[in-house]
């Protein structure tokens, strides 16, 4: 799911706008043959023996941050192989599971931060274990963002955690979030006018980090019911999402990432002198204590609350490798830009092929510049982003076609045709080549391969606000095996929920003869800064 601050309001605008008109009607269609997707290519690693890609370089071959404290910044070092063991998780069911025995096994601390935690099914049953293992003397603390957890049950819920002592960063009472995002003049004055458009859109899910034995999640995934695809009967809440698990020391950086934003919250709070929330936390604590807690009720569907149960208790295996990592932490209300380097120290290493699969596309001109590079060198370069179907804001899809045929264009380069190289742009459509029917809903995931050797997953979308607003992270791994694992699932699985785009239906994209795709198309340009 995207920020939703800012762009629930080019919703807003547009259901004015259109009159109530649905959100498919007027898009020009993806013609769709229902033949099976390419298979995957096969090639020997064109790097055998070679050093790392330079995303794995010192620190002086990034551009640091001109702003904060440079021991603060987000960019991690490298680990070595042996440091470090990451698992593929296959979809949202799979990291459903790992996540959840994760927190079985916690021993001494709970670190989870999401741009959505919903008192959903999927969530309440995360909760309760939450307040398990609070009460078992475990450090558990959240982090969400304000404006995307607005609904009455789940502030409910966070209620709930924070009054069996644990805190959840991002939520007040009585929808008092807005207190903790905009100045308050003559005591404390944010030094970013900006600062609640920069949204918190990373994912973290950490357990014992500290300790050294300790295992994370990071990846696309919020927590919520869609995400975990508790309902495969309803494809619209079925989504295709992608984590990675790791253990070694990769995961005290995360630990350090989630620590820094935590006290980035406390810290806010504390600026307001005796208007600092947390002062009428604690005395309602006490109080609680003893009165006795209030008892929370939910509006559930015990159908999906027993399904909810039988996933946490699946069996899982995961195969887990051996891989030199770095993890990257990009604030850009800090002016850092660490994960837009990482992609573009990979693509310029890339020599036969890159995977791009990211849920919200709207390339930037450096992203324009690398792909031209990449398929004038020879490359193979795969492009799969939602379709207006399944976009969860068909806008922003309307807004990303608009650069298809400048991209397509470069097949068309004297260069490209001379060196072999090839781009493709796929569109998912959440119905495989060989069904009728829609079986899957929008896909989440933010993910790319290079060479099946170099792989970066996590919550960083290729759109503005990704790039100029959002916090996020990523991890960036090398592993022949896991990046092979993660190319045949998007060769095999992705690719046949998708269907290619062609040069004549870019040109429609970018010029539409449908008044109401137009339009729509339109009033989305406007506001593509904050898209």
């Amino acid at each position: 799911m995207k920020n939703r601050c800012g762009r629930f309001i080019i919703d807003f605008i547009l259901a004015l706008a259109l009159l109530g008109c649905g959100s498919k009607v007027g898009a020009p269609p993806i013609s769709g043959s229902g033949a099976p997707p390419p298979p995957m290519p096969r090639f020997e690693n064109p790097n055998p023996g070679s050093r790392s890609a330079p995303v794995f370089g010192p620190r002086h071959e990034y551009a640091e941050s001109p702003l904060g404290d440079p021991a603060l910044r987000g960019l991690f070092d490298p680990h070595e192989p042996k440091s470090n063991q990451l698992a593929f998780l296959k979809n949202g069911d799979t990291s459903f599971t790992a996540r959840v025995q994760l927190l079985e096994k916690a021993k001494r601390s709970i670190r989870i931060q999401a741009l959505v935690f919903w008192a959903d099914e999927s969530g309440l049953h995360i909760a309760e274990i939450l307040k398990r293992k609070k009460a078992e003397g475990l450090d558990v603390r959240v982090i969400v963002d304000a404006p995307s957890n607005l609904g009455l049950q789940t502030q409910w819920m966070y209620f709930d955690l924070k009054q069996h002592g644990i805190e959840v960063q991002g939520y007040e009472s009585l929808y008092l979030e807005w207190f903790n995002e905009v100045p308050v003049p003559f005591l404390s004055p944010l030094k970013d006018p900006e600062a609640p458009n920069h949204r918190y859109h990373e994912k973290m899910w950490i357990v014992d980090g500290e300790t050294g034995q300790g295992a994370a999640v990071v990846g696309g995934l919020n927590i919520a019911n869609e995400y975990f695809r508790v309902d495969p009967a309803d494809p619209d809440r079925c989504w295709r999402d992608q984590d990675i698990i790791v253990r070694g020391a990769v995961v005290a950086d995360m630990v350090t990432a989630f620590d820094r934003n935590y006290q980035h919250f406390v810290d806010i709070k504390e600026s307001r002198g005796v208007l600092n929330t947390d002062i009428y936390w604690d005395a309602t604590r006490k109080l609680l204590d003893g009165t006795g807690k209030l008892t929370v009720s939910y509006v559930i569907r015990s159908e999906l609350a027993e399904q909810v149960k039988r996933m946490a208790q699946r069996e899982l295996k995961l195969n887990y490798v051996n891989a030199r990592c770095r993890f990257f932490h990009n604030r850009p209300r800090f002016g850092e830009t660490y994960i837009q380097q990482a992609y573009r120290k990979l693509f310029d290493h890339a020599r036969r092929e890159v995977i791009i699969c990211n849920a919200y596309f709207i390339p930037s001109p450096d992203f324009f510049d690398a792909v031209r590079n990449a398929v004038d060198r020879g490359l193979r370069v795969m492009i799969l982003t939602n379709s207006p179907e399944t976009n969860d804001l068909p806008e922003l899809t309307m807004v990303g076609r608009g650069y298809y045929k400048k991209l397509l264009s470069l097949n068309q380069e004297g260069g490209v045709k001379k060196s072999g190289g090839r781009l493709q742009i796929w569109e998912w459509h959440g119905r495989r080549y060989d069904q009728t029917h829609q079986s899957e809903g929008t896909i989440h995931a933010k993910y790319a391969v290079f060479d099946r050797r170099y792989a970066l997953v996590g919550s960083y979308n290729l759109d503005p606000r990704s790039e100029k607003l959002n916090s996020e992270t990523a991890i960036v791994f090398e592993s022949d095996i896991l990046s092979t694992q993660l190319s045949k699932f998007f060769y095999e699985n992705d690719l046949a929920y998708s269907r290619p785009v062609t040069v004549e239906e870019a040109n429609e994209f970018q010029a539409p003869s449908d008044v109401l795709y137009k339009l729509r198309k339109e009033f989305g340009d406007l506001f593509e800064p904050l898209l």
